[in-house]
């Protein structure tokens, strides 16, 4: 089925994952380790699979304003994926990096949805590893 016609829940099942993590988190009987999972999954999700800009700087110093997958994803141009890349590893390009997480709605969006997921999986984590202990 083409990605345009895929229903908005199918494209965004990332977001209903991590309401259930943070679900699964609040009740406790069901244990710490679906949490975590759950967590986990929501957070890989965003980063490599939520629909959103592309936020690579072009001419200009503005963003790229394509649509890409995940927030360490590119669009369709090769060189932007390869930008938003290396800007990982480069730490003087680590804030422009990060810069194109929030150039829009949907980035800033993705972006407080990885920040929950993440402080979700280390409290999850934490949790779990204290009742092994």
């Amino acid at each position: 089925m083409p990605k345009s016609k895929q229903s908005f829940i199918v494209k965004n099942w990332g977001y209903l994952l991590l309401v259930l993590a943070i679900v699964f988190w609040a009740i406790r009987d069901i244990g710490p380790g679906t949490a975590l999972i759950a967590f986990s999954l929501a957070g890989t999700w965003i980063l490599f699979a939520a629909p959103v800009w592309c936020g690579a700087e072009i001419r200009g110093g503005r963003s790229c304003r394509n649509n890409s997958y995940g927030l360490l994803g590119g669009c369709h141009l090769r060189e932007h994926r390869w930008q938003k890349f290396k800007g990982l590893f480069k730490t003087k390009e680590i804030r422009e990096s990060f810069r194109g997480w929030f150039t829009g709605p949907a980035n800033q969006i993705a972006s407080c949805a990885l920040v929950a997921s993440l402080v979700g999986t280390v409290l999850t984590l934490t949790q779990f590893l204290i009742g092994l202990g």
